[in-house]
C-alpha cells in the first residue's frame, strides 16, 4: 500500500483549480521559500494526523482581503495504490510484494480503473468556512472515501480506517530529547507501547524492585532519614491513611517504571555514558531519524507476526500497527555536516523500501538533491500567489540522451534554484562565463545565475526542462566553423531544437525578403556555406542563443588574450619546428617574420588547422591568416593540455581592467541579456 497521488483544490497556496502531485516512495519537494513545500506536508497532517484545520488553510487570492471572504471551501484527495506481485516500480525497478496487511484493512473500499489494473482507494478531506462571531469563523470538515465521481460518490470513512494511515512529521529544527521522554505521543512512547508484556514478566520485575527497595532500606543512613521524616510528618497531620512516609527506590508499577527509561550512548574507550542532551545538533538530528527508523522496523515485525498468525500470547509485539506510515521530513540537511548527508539519504531510502512506509522530504540543499533520483523530484514555485507543481521531464529511457541528461542535472542541482541559467558547452564555459559576467555586473552569487555545461549535446532536453520549470535561460554554443556539422550545420541544429521546444518555425525560417524558407531548403542548410552565417547568428541571438565565433570559447580566448597564455609557458615549453635541415628545432614563439614565410612553417599551420578542425573538417579557408596561425597555439594549449587549468593559469596573468577592456563581444551581449532578463540596472 503506497500513497501515489495528492490532489489539492483551494488549500492554502494551491488555487481553485485542481493541482496534482504524484508521489513516489521518496518524494523530494524543492523550490524557493514560501513556494508551497510545507503546505504539501501540512495537508497530510490534516488528513491523517492531529493537526487542526484553521482559517489560514483556505486559499485567499491575492486580489482579496481575507476579512472580506464570507465563505470558502477546500478539498484534498489522497490516492493509495495496492501493488501486485512483480509489478515494477518505475523509479527503482524493485518488485513490489502483496501487502496482505494493507489489503485486509481497505479491501471493501477498493476501486479498479481497468481489467488487470492495481486496486486503489481515494480518501478525501472536505472543509468549509463561514464568517462567524469568532475570528476563526465557523469551520466544518468531513472525511470520505471517493467511490465514484457522480452523485452519492462519497462514502464516510471510519476513524479506525483513517487511523491505519499515520504520519510522522520531522520538523526542520529537531529536538530528539522531547521524543525520548516516554510521554503520550512521543516516538519512544510508541516504540515501548508495542512490547507485549506477559504477566510473568510484570511479576518478576515487581519482585526485583521490592528486593532492591529492601536492600536500600537496610542502609543505616537511609533508615535514619526515613525514620526522621516519618516522625516529623506525623506532627503535621492526623489522617490515618498517610501515617508512614517511606523512601522507596521507585514505583513497582510497570507503566511508571517505563516512564523513567532513558537512552544512553556508551563509548568503547571510556566509561562515561552520554545522554541525548550531550550530543551536538548534528548527531541529535541523526538520532531523531534513528528513532523513526527503529519505530518502523518494529511495526514491520509486528505486521509479520500478524500475517504469520502468531498467537497473542506468543507475540513479542502486541499492537496492530498502521498499514502505512508517511514520514514527512523538513530539510534533512539541517545541522548535518555535508559528509554525513549521504548517510541520511541512504537511511531514508532504506525507510522508503519498506512496504509499510514512504518518505516525503523538502530541501534547499544541492547536496541532498544530487543524491535523489530526478524522477522523484517535484519542483514548486509561486505564480500570482498560487503554487505550481512540476515533475522533472527527462528523455525516454530508450533514448541515448536519457542517461546523460539525468546525470547532468544531478551534477548541477543548483539549476533548480536559479533565477537564470546559462547553458554552455563544457568545462571552459563553466570557468570563463562567470568570470566575464562578474566584470559587467555586481554580486553574481546574489542574483542566482547558474552556469551549467551541456557537453555539446542534448540542448533541447535542457531547454524543455528549464521551460517547464519556468526558469529563464541563455545558451552559448560553439560555432565550430568548418568542423564536421559546424558552421551552418550548428545554425540548423539550433533552429531545429528551438522548433522542437515550441518556437514559431515560420518566424525562425523567414528570409530577409519576408518569404518562408521551404522544408527542403532548410534540410539542406548545412550545405549552404558561410556567406550569410552572421545574419543567422544575429537572428538566433533574439532567442537568447549565442555562439563562440568562429570556432569555440577556447579559440576565442587565445585570439583575444594570446600573450597571457604565452606567459604561462616555461622556457622549455611550447611547440617546436625545424625551419630547414641546417638548423636545429626552434620554438614557434621565437620565429622571426622571415622564418614564418618558410615552407616548414606553412606546413605546420596546415597540420594544426587540420588538428583543430578535426576529422572530416575543412582546410581553414574561412579563417584569416592570423586565425590559422593561432591554430598552432590552439592545438598546443587545448588539444594536448587540460583546458580548465590552462585558462585558470592564463587568467592569473590578465588584470581585471584588461579583461574588461578587451572582453569578447559575445560575453558583452550575454551580460546585457542577463541584466535585461533579470531587470538589473547598470
Amino acid at each position: 500500500m503506497k500513497l501515489t497521488k495528492i490532489v489539492f483544490n483551494n488549500y492554502r497556496s494551491f488555487g481553485p483549480s485542481d493541482t496534482i502531485i504524484h508521489v513516489s516512495d521518496l518524494t523530494t519537494l524543492i523550490g524557493h521559500n514560501s513556494s508551497g513545500k510545507t503546505t504539501v506536508l501540512s495537508s497530510l497532517q490534516k488528513m491523517f494526523g492531529n493537526s487542526r484545520i484553521t482559517k489560514s488553510d483556505f486559499h485567499i487570492p491575492l486580489d482579496k482581503n481575507p476579512d472580506e471572504v464570507a465563505e470558502n471551501q477546500f478539498y484534498v484527495e489522497t490516492y493509495f495504490e495496492f501493488f501486485d506481485k512483480d509489478k515494477d516500480d518505475e523509479t527503482d525497478g524493485e518488485s513490489k510484494e502483496d501487502d496482505e496487511y494493507g489489503i485486509a484493512q481497505y479491501f471493501e473500499s477498493f476501486k479498479v480503473e481497468q481489467p488487470g489494473g492495481n486496486p486503489y482507494i481515494v480518501i478525501r478531506l472536505d472543509a468549509s468556512y463561514e464568517k462567524g462571531n469568532s475570528p476563526e469563523g465557523i469551520i466544518d470538515y468531513k472525511f470520505h472515501y471517493v467511490v465514484n465521481r457522480g452523485e452519492n460518490g462519497l462514502k464516510p470513512i471510519s476513524v479506525y480506517d483513517r487511523d491505519k494511515i499515520q504520519v510522522i512529521y520531522i520538523p526542520a529544527v529537531r529536538n530528539p530529547s522531547e521524543q525520548l521522554k516516554n510521554a503520550t505521543g512521543t516516538i519512544l512512547s510508541r516504540i515501548l507501547s508495542q512490547i507485549n508484556w506477559k504477566e510473568s514478566d510484570k511479576k518478576n520485575i515487581n519482585d526485583k524492585i521490592d528486593e532492591l527497595d529492601f536492600e536500600v532500606a537496610k542502609q543505616s543512613g537511609i533508615s535514619l532519614v526515613r525514620s526522621t521524616i516519618s516522625s516529623k510528618w506525623i506532627n503535621y497531620h492526623n489522617d490515618s491513611r498517610y501515617n508512614k512516609a517511606n523512601i522507596k527506590f521507585g514505583s513497582s508499577d510497570l507503566e511508571n517504571i517505563l516512564k523513567k527509561l532513558e537512552v544512553e550512548f556508551t563509548p568503547t574507550q571510556i566509561e562515561k555514558a552520554f545522554k541525548v542532551d550531550d550530543l551536538g545538533d548534528g548527531l541529535r538530528s541523526l538520532f531523531y531519524l534513528t528513532l523513526i527508523d527503529s519505530l518502523l522496523e518494529l511495526e514491520s515485525l509486528a505486521i509479520k507476526e500478524i500475517e504469520n498468525k502468531v498467537s497473542e500470547e506468543e507475540r513479542i509485539l502486541n499492537i496492530n500497527p498502521p498499514a502505512l506510515t508517511l514520514i514527512l521530513v523538513e530539510e534533512p540537511e539541517n545541522h548535518v555536516s555535508p559528509h554525513l548527508l549521504g548517510r541520511v539519504i541512504k537511511n531514508l531510502k532504506n525507510i522508503r523500501n519498506r512496504k509499510n512506509s514512504q518518505v516525503i522530504l523538502t530541501s534547499h540543499s544541492p547536496s541532498i538533491i544530487k543524491r535523489v533520483d530526478p524522477l522523484e523530484i517535484r519542483h514548486l514555485r509561486i505564480d500570482n500567489g498560487v503554487t505550481i507543481a512540476k515533475e522533472i521531464i527527462l528523455p525516454k529511457k530508450d533514448d541515448e540522451s536519457y542517461k546523460y541528461v539525468k546525470e547532468a542535472i544531478k551534477a548541477y542541482p543548483e539549476l533548480y534554484f536559479s533565477s537564470l541559467v546559462v547553458l554552455g558547452e563544457g568545462d571552459s564555459e563553466e570557468i570563463l562565463i562567470p568570470k566575464f559576467l562578474s566584470l559587467h555586473m555586481d554580486e553574481m552569487d546574489s542574483i542566482g545565475v547558474s552556469i551549467v555545461p551541456l557537453g555539446g549535446r542534448h540542448v533541447n532536453h535542457f531547454w524543455k526542462l528549464l521551460s517547464q520549470l519556468n526558469i529563464p535561460y541563455i545558451t552559448l554554443l560553439d560555432l565550430d566553423k568548418e568542423r564536421d556539422g559546424g558552421g551552418m550545420g550548428r545554425i540548423k541544429y539550433a533552429i531545429k531544437q528551438l522548433v522542437e521546444n515550441g518556437a514559431d518555425k515560420s518566424e525562425l525560417l523567414k528570409s530577409e525578403d519576408g518569404t518562408l524558407i521551404s522544408d527542403e531548403s532548410f534540410e539542406n542548410m548545412h550545405n549552404w556555406g558561410n556567406m550569410y552565417i552572421d545574419s543567422w547568428i544575429s537572428m538566433l541571438e533574439q532567442y537568447n542563443v549565442y555562439f563562440s565565433n568562429p570556432l569555440d570559447i577556447d579559440f576565442l580566448m587565445i585570439e583575444t588574450y594570446l600573450e597571457a597564455y604565452l606567459e604561462i609557458l616555461e622556457t622549455n615549453e611550447g611547440p617546436l619546428i625545424q625551419i630547414d635541415q641546417k638548423q636545429k628545432q626552434k620554438r614557434i614563439r621565437e620565429l622571426n617574420e622571415e622564418e614564418k614565410k618558410t615552407l616548414a612553417y606553412q606546413e605546420r599551420i596546415e597540420i594544426d588547422v587540420k588538428r583543430a578542425l578535426k576529422k572530416n573538417g575543412g582546410n581553414g579557408q574561412t579563417y584569416t591568416t592570423k586565425q590559422k596561425e593561432l591554430m598552432i597555439w590552439y592545438s598546443y594549449f587545448f588539444l594536448t593540455r587540460g583546458k580548465p587549468v590552462t585558462h585558470l593559469q592564463a587568467l592569473n596573468n590578465i588584470t581585471e581592467d584588461e579583461l574588461k577592456a578587451y572582453t569578447p563581444t559575445v560575453f558583452l551581449k550575454i551580460a546585457d541579456t542577463v541584466k535585461s532578463m533579470l531587470d538589473i540596472e547598470d
